[in-house]
């Protein structure tokens, strides 16, 4: 016997009734109802924000999925289902007042931006059998899966906007992050390499000798190198000391020095140094722009967090408490 999670609702003066939902197993009170056809009691709504209504069954639901990767045992600890009804209780408040806000401000995800986003991620996987499985183990449709995408980029539009109130770093804070995180902006050796790499002993050798009678690195590199960077006349630029293996082995040349050819899992490589700069201490010039950045980033986190805060302190929101306590997890053993 294996055991799989069922979630549901159990009433104290009505008997339990199971529906089948895909892989889960709801305990519902009332008539007993298919997928498609959920009793009244399924269809009750638990929350309602504004307009925005989630109802027993959608929060059933919900509730399976963030706990069928959980043993039986913990999927039925009290402490973890109250946490998961409590993470999708919040995420459906903030939704609702992230979606009132963009429709009062006339901000909008287009179904190009939505069709972008879907297939950066099913570009991911190697056809689009192999993607829909994928939704398929997560109990999810393609529709559902849509519509969580257009959230989550209209979530980042809503972001935007509301960080478009916040004022830049002092230089003040610049300084103080600067001095606070040293350690962080020290740079170890580096060297600014060029490499040609070919995939023959012999037609590297040839190649070694031509480098090595001062004929042109970068016009070699063009005309024979089979790595990406060889239309940039094989230029790697800046490598520090310890990144990669083979590099390290170009920290012994001078500056104008070309290496012997060296071998390694991606082919014969020739290496010409062009600078060198020592380990040391980065000026805060060098790193500003990456630490306004940060800092900026961090000041529109805290103005977004106070901004959603007092949005959800504002809204009407309903609860029925007595519902959501009834939702529960339980085990049926299956043949």
């Amino acid at each position: 016997m294996d055991s799989g999670l069922v979630s549901g609702i159990t009433d104290p003066v009505k008997t339990g009734f199971f529906v089948y939902c895909g892989r889960w197993l709801f305990l519902l009170s009332g008539t007993l109802a298919a997928c498609t056809g959920p009793s009244r009691l399924s269809s009750s709504p638990v929350i309602e924000v504004n307009q925005h209504v989630l109802t027993a069954q959608e929060l059933a639901v919900q509730l399976a999925r963030r706990l069928k990767n959980l043993d039986a045992l913990t999927a039925k600890e009290p402490l973890a289902v109250n946490r998961a009804k409590d993470k999708i209780l919040r995420d459906f408040v903030i939704q609702s007042v992230l979606t009132d806000y963009a429709q009062l401000n006339n901000l909008s995800v287009t179904e190009e931006q939505v069709d972008k986003e879907v297939n950066v991620v099913r570009a991911n996987y190697p056809d689009d059998l192999s993607f829909r499985r994928l939704l398929a183990q997560e109990d999810l449709s393609l529709s559902e899966w849509r519509n969580s995408v257009r959230e989550s980029l209209l979530t980042s539009v809503v972001f935007k906007k509301i960080g478009e109130k916040t004022s830049k770093p002092a230089e003040s804070d610049i300084k103080n992050y600067f001095e606070d995180n040293k350690e962080r902006y020290r740079r170890k050796e580096r060297i600014f390499l060029r490499q040609i790499v070919l995939d023959d002993l012999t037609k590297a050798q040839a190649v070694h000798a031509e480098a090595a009678k001062s004929k042109d690195f970068s016009t070699l590199a063009k005309k024979y190198s089979v790595a990406p960077e060889a239309k940039e006349g094989g230029l790697v630029g800046w490598v520090e000391k310890g990144s990669v293996d083979i590099f390290d082995k170009a920290f012994q040349l001078p500056i104008g020095g070309v290496s012997p050819v060296l071998e390694s899992s991606y082919g014969f490589h020739i290496f010409k140094v062009e600078r060198k700069a020592a380990a040391g201490s980065v000026a805060l010039e060098e790193v500003r722009p990456e630490i306004m950045s940060l800092l900026s980033a961090q000041k529109e986190q805290v103005e977004f967090i106070g901004w959603l805060d007092k949005q959800i302190r504002q809204t009407r929101v309903l609860r029925n408490t007595a519902l959501i306590q009834a939702i529960s997890v339980e085990t049926k053993g299956k043949k």
